[in-house]
């Protein structure tokens, strides 16, 4: 039986816009429909929701992937740096998180939408769901990742040089993998075993 679960959801990030690092507290609201029987596949995906926000987003700074410049100085100080394919306005982030937390959850949880309102929107609800335009998110990226990223791996940096990002992480390393299961089968023998005299 599949169940309509909502959750609420509080963090503080930071925004690299119009030249200038903003911090920014965001209120998210999720929809969500369980998606399988296996409660403990449900919890795994809420659990992966919940370390998604509080371990990956929390504290990071969100940013267009054009500003390579700042994308650098802010990896090469040790910050998290979320990088999104346009600014990083809260109906981007509202998209983003959609599709990243549906790929995350591996059809086991659907999040059936989201609304995320900052300080920084005054305020503004931005709402999105499926029958929502995707934009730039409807083309593959980090945000299709099942795994608990935030950025693609390597990117360029303004030397023209491809520099390594974090570790790829996976949801092992912070142990929210699903259980792997061992398909049964019928392990009958069948065969002639007459008994000959020869």
């Amino acid at each position: 039986m599949n169940v309509r679960i909502s959750k609420e959801y509080s963090l503080l990030t930071s925004i690299y816009y119009a030249d200038n690092i903003l911090n920014n507290y965001y209120s998210i609201s999720l929809g969500m429909l369980t998606n399988t029987e296996s409660n403990k596949e449900q919890n795994i995906a809420v659990g992966r929701i919940n370390s998604y926000f509080q371990d990956i987003i929390q504290s990071g700074v969100f940013i267009e992937e054009k500003e390579k410049e700042q994308i650098h100085q802010l990896h090469n100080a040790g910050i998290k740096t979320i990088i999104l394919p346009e600014q990083p306005f809260d109906q981007i982030i509202a998209t983003m998180l959609f599709c990243k937390l549906n790929a995350i959850c591996e059809d086991r949880l659907l999040v059936t939408d989201i609304t995320v309102t900052s300080s920084a929107g005054d305020g503004v609800r931005y709402i999105f769901d499926a029958e929502d335009a995707f934009g730039e998110f409807s083309n593959d990226g980090w945000w299709n990742d099942p795994n608990p990223s935030w950025c693609e791996h390597t990117k360029d940096n303004p030397s023209g040089k491809v520099i390594k990002m974090d570790r790829k992480l996976t949801w092992k390393d912070i142990d929210l993998e699903w259980e792997e299961t061992i398909p049964v089968t019928d392990n009958v023998v069948k065969g002639n075993f007459n008994k000959s005299d020869d």
